[in-house]
């Protein structure tokens, strides 16, 4: 527990020095290099309890709470339920850390406590495929006249899902194989078996050679309406 602490504390810092790693696309969604942390489809709420308090977790939908809506972190006093504190938004929610590292760090800030001071709210994700639950955990319990929390939610939504191929993109590499395949093998083809050299030991090469004098004349044909040219006299 100490370690995740000290981990969630050194992202913080880092945050303020370089830019987040996950691009936020929204309060439960970020971008990376190499795909998208999707939080949508976690449960629409999670309650976490420790001696005194309770606290509801609700990062992508947002709970009522003190009278304020759109509350991602609620905490509620366990002996006197009508006392209840906005330890975050959702609106405010922001990503920093590396979620390969499973270093991803989701922060909120609230409402301001009697205090003055400013209730704020930290929840370091950590990815496991082979989660059947989400399981969130509360990290650190808040000492008497501070207010920023900490938990973990260990859950197969807090993964990266990778970028995938689209059609386009595996018929352009398809067709670059394609390309080299017959090039590469033609030459070997032609300098080995028929003994070519030189610009011979190019595939077809009358064929590429007049390639472009053939594109040229197919276009030339199509701006004229598909007519043929009427400039010599007929026979």
């Amino acid at each position: 527990m100490e370690v995740d602490i000290i981990i969630i504390w050194l992202l913080q810092i880092t945050m303020i020095v370089q830019a987040d790693v996950c691009q936020k696309l929204s309060p439960c969604k970020c971008k990376t290099a190499d795909g998208v942390v999707d939080l949508t489809a976690l449960p629409s709420s999670a309650v976490v309890t420790d001696a005194n308090y309770s606290y509801t977790l609700s990062l992508c939908t947002g709970v009522t709470c003190a009278e304020k809506n759109g509350v991602s972190v609620c905490q509620t006093d366990r002996k006197k339920t009508v006392n209840s504190y906005v330890n975050g938004y959702i609106r405010t929610a922001t990503f920093s850390g590396d979620p390969e590292k499973n270093q991803l760090v989701l922060s909120y800030t609230g409402a301001t406590a009697s205090t003055s001071a400013l209730r704020n709210s930290t929840i370091l994700l950590i990815c496991d495929e082979d989660a059947s639950n989400d399981v969130f955990s509360l990290l650190k319990v808040t000492p008497q006249g501070q207010v920023s929390y900490s938990f973990k939610l260990v859950s197969k939504h807090a993964c990266i899902i990778k970028k995938q191929l689209s059609a386009g993109s595996v018929l352009l590499i398809l067709f670059f194989v394609f390309v080299l395949v017959y090039l590469i093998g033609g030459i070997l083809f032609l300098r080995f078996y028929r003994g070519a050299s030189g610009k011979e030991m190019i595939p077809n090469f009358e064929f590429w050679k007049d390639f472009p004098f053939l594109v040229k004349d197919g276009m030339t044909f199509t701006f004229r309406g598909c007519k043929t040219d009427t400039t010599y006299t007929q026979i």
